[in-house]
């Protein structure tokens, strides 16, 4: 069913814009599920100056006031659920049960939010001998979060919630596969009553991204995406702005050994195919020994994964897997899966369009250890590169031959492994015997190289939306008893000279 956009959300209000007309559809079905407007730059104006207005009076708020506004969204949140659950597998394809712990991700952001910026952004001081040294904790101003499509809900929340914390605020601009969802999170915080201008919403496409990248009253720019659209948004930029990017990854998994080989499968399909392979920190290299251990594992995989239920969000039961959100993803693999294959990899279980629609694809493993000098780069979908390797040597330093660093993760039981695994890999989440994309709310979420720029998300997302102040103050300026040498405020004839040396 086709559903008219409210608009953007500026100052308070819903405009619907007057943009070039854009559509969100259903991945299950093709269906368009949502129309709106591309905003203009008069409407990013708009909403940029709402947001440069508020400010002032949202920034001077006390820390509990401006915690009490959250508090409340994550009530809405908790009783849109379902509704919110609904449009995010409508909108994005993901089987309602894994839609549902996104939005139960999003209320649980607020805890460790609130207890980060305690321990790390409030306000300390020091005496010293010469005055009293204090450090504060400022919001830098207007700030733009740009989305993503994969978690339209969380990820954005993710950079939303710290930066009105800290007394910034927001323009948000959800990614143009999510405006409904996007939309909808608008409303839940407007219920919550948080004051017109504190955060704004903009629909549209790379445009209204690049526009807010470029305008100087913007003072930061919060982006969760891609590595091309990254490392465009970070040359863009001028050197006054924060920048907190996450760009993706090609992350490695190593399964060494493991005695419950079914669960050492289980974790390696929830790192690679869980939200059909749509999650930056997916694995898509798998690298195991080549021995008995790995033929074995390898065969009960291919075995598992081509059971795996592949469906529509709501169907009974319930599917693992639901479609991939743009049909241009699917094209994208299976031509990645033909050009491995005739480079000389081997198909263990071959990727397909699956009947069910253009969206849909089932997942793919491909034995790439015959290639060489094979391409590094993220391949959206459910679809795994493995390659087998003699030594543990050999597998760390397979695992680090990327030019990403988001996410790494070994299954061993050995924990001398484990402990020369984290000391040499390069990523910026290391996870033992879990799921790779299992994260952490309590945990910092970023990665190195050219997966992001230093600056996590996850727990730490508070320290990019504050810079520090260091001051040393006295109330009353004095004269100190002891001057430095050759200087007098001795008034007198016989001290009034002025020597040069030669």
């Amino acid at each position: 069913m086709k559903e008219l956009s409210l608009g953007h959300y500026i100052s308070g209000e819903w405009k619907l814009g007057g943009g070039k007309e854009f559509s969100s559809f259903n991945p299950s079905n093709g269906q368009i599920l949502w129309t709106g407007k591309i905003a203009t730059p008069n409407e990013c104006d708009a909403a940029i100056f709402a947001a440069k207005t508020a400010f002032t009076s949202w920034a001077k708020l006390d820390l509990s006031e401006r915690s009490s506004y959250l508090h409340a969204f994550v009530d809405v949140l908790k009783s849109e659920k379902k509704n919110l659950t609904n449009c995010i597998a409508n909108e994005i394809g993901k089987p309602l049960w894994e839609a549902a712990t996104e939005v139960s991700a999003m209320i649980g952001k607020l805890e460790p939010t609130e207890q980060a910026y305690r321990e790390r952004n409030s306000d300390f001081s020091r005496q010293l001998p010469n005055g009293l040294s204090r450090t504060r904790f400022r919001p830098h101003g207007v700030i733009a979060v740009i989305g993503p499509y994969n978690f339209p809900g969380h990820m954005p929340n993710g950079h939303i919630m710290p930066a009105l914390l800290a007394g910034n605020t927001i323009i948000f601009k959800p990614s143009e596969n999510s405006p409904a969802v996007g939309e909808k999170i608008m409303e839940c915080w407007n219920k919550a009553g948080l004051p017109q201008g504190v955060l704004n919403l903009l629909q549209g496409d790379a445009s209204v991204g690049k526009y807010l990248c470029n305008h100087s009253i913007v003072r930061g720019i919060f982006f969760t995406g891609s590595r091309t659209v990254g490392e465009t948004i970070r040359n863009s930029l001028t050197v006054d702005k924060i920048c907190a990017l996450e760009m993706g990854g090609n992350s490695p998994l190593i399964v060494w050994d493991a005695t419950d080989i079914d669960a050492a499968v289980f974790s390696t399909i929830q790192s690679a195919f869980i939200t059909s392979g749509q999650r930056c920190s997916a694995a898509r290299r798998l690298i195991l020994p080549s021995n008995d251990f790995g033929d074995r594992f390898l065969t009960k995989l291919v075995a598992i994964s081509g059971r795996i239920l592949i469906g529509y969000p709501s169907q009974v039961p319930e599917p693992y897997m639901g479609p991939l959100r743009n049909p241009n993803f699917v094209n994208q693999l299976i031509q990645k899966q033909e050009k491995l294959i005739k480079l000389g990899a081997n198909p263990l279980l071959k990727s397909a369009i699956l009947p069910l629609g253009p969206c849909f694809v089932s997942p793919g493993i491909i034995d790439v250890t015959m290639i060489k000098n094979r391409d590094d780069e993220e391949i959206i979908g459910p679809f795994l590169q493995v390659t087998r390797v003699n030594d543990f040597d050999a597998a760390l330093d397979e695992a680090n031959n990327s030019k990403y660093g988001l996410a790494a993760g070994i299954f061993t039981e050995e924990p001398k492994l484990y402990e020369r695994f984290h000391e040499i890999i390069q990523a910026g989440i290391i996870n033992w015997n879990q799921q790779l994309t299992g994260a952490s709310a309590w945990a910092p979420f970023g990665g190195i190289k050219q997966s992001g720029n230093f600056r996590p998300s996850g727990y730490l997302s508070t320290d990019y939306c504050v810079y520090s102040t260091g001051t040393i103050e006295v109330e009353k300026i004095e004269l100190p008893k002891d001057l430095p040498p050759g200087l007098s405020f001795d008034e007198s004839p016989s001290n009034n000279f002025h020597t040069t040396i030669k």
